[in-house]
């Protein structure tokens, strides 16, 4: 089982580790027995009572849709287990997400903002470009990798891995074309492309004529970004983040007045 938790993390694939650290005396539970859910599907092990696996399943599938936070220890009451139970079951909660990282590629000055808000955002930073002064410490302080190349070579396959955000806005349109082109069959979970609707859509059909699947299209924003109305690269850098986090988990964009609408009533 911790092989299985191993190579899903170092796949960049999110697991939740469930284990019993109270049964309460309930017949058929094992304290120390352990069920292990990675995003995907599988499941490893049993906790001992498949109804008690089921809760835990479910529990790991909203976790990994950033729908309930990670909590440690929960208890889940043992009544729905049995009828002569009354005392909650207690489980120890392990969660293990991936470092999530975004790749920029283009060192313009929308890219500055966009690596100081997603630094203070938990993002492992990596900027790509073609320019030696665009990809410079002094430019990019809170950069964890600068990379000096040829934008069409993209970035070697392990580098990019499901918590993985690609961000491309380069200096053209050929340029965008050629590391969309790099990326889109990658495993991760945003990529992002700037540029006006019309040079997105030549872009597209472009990629679709070299038999590029359009189902993989599909999954690009583009153009990227949300609809803030700023147009100051820190304004664009913003919008791309929140879009970012709303893709994350799975934010509707509405403003929160509208959502929680009624608090005054």
């Amino acid at each position: 089982m911790f092989e299985k938790l191993l190579k899903a993390v170092e796949s960049g694939t999110p697991a939740v580790l469930y284990t019993v650290i109270d049964s309460q005396g309930y017949p058929g539970l094992k304290e120390g027995s352990r069920l292990l859910a990675i995003a995907g599907g599988e499941v490893y092990g049993t906790l001992g009572i498949s109804l008690l696996d089921e809760q835990v399943m479910a529990r790991a599938a909203n976790i990994f849709q950033r729908a309930v936070p990670n909590t440690g220890i929960i208890e889940i009451n043992a009544l729905g287990l049995d009828a002569g139970c009354e005392l909650p079951v207690k489980i120890l909660e392990d969660s293990f997400f991936p470092q999530k990282k975004l790749i920029i590629f283009g060192g313009g000055h929308v890219a500055v903002p966009l690596v100081q808000m997603a630094s203070i955002l938990g993002y492992q930073t990596v900027v790509v470009d073609d320019r030696p002064e665009f990809v410079s410490p002094g430019r990019f302080p809170n950069a964890d990798a600068l990379i000096c190349s040829d934008l069409a070579k993209g970035l070697p396959e392990n580098e990019i891995d499901a918590s993985t955000s690609i961000v491309i806005i380069t200096r053209g349109h050929q340029y965008d074309l050629a590391c969309l082109e790099t990326v889109i069959g990658s495993r991760a979970c945003y990529i992002g492309m700037i540029g006006s609707s019309s040079k997105v859509r030549q872009t597209f059909k472009t990629l679709l004529n070299k038999g590029i699947n359009k189902k993989d299209l599909e999954k690009v924003s583009a153009p990227i970004g949300l609809d803030l109305g700023g147009q100051k690269p820190a304004e664009i850098a913003l919008s791309i983040l929140a879009e970012m986090v709303a893709r994350e988990y799975n934010g509707s964009c509405r403003p929160l007045k509208e959502v929680k609408a009624g608090v005054l009533e």
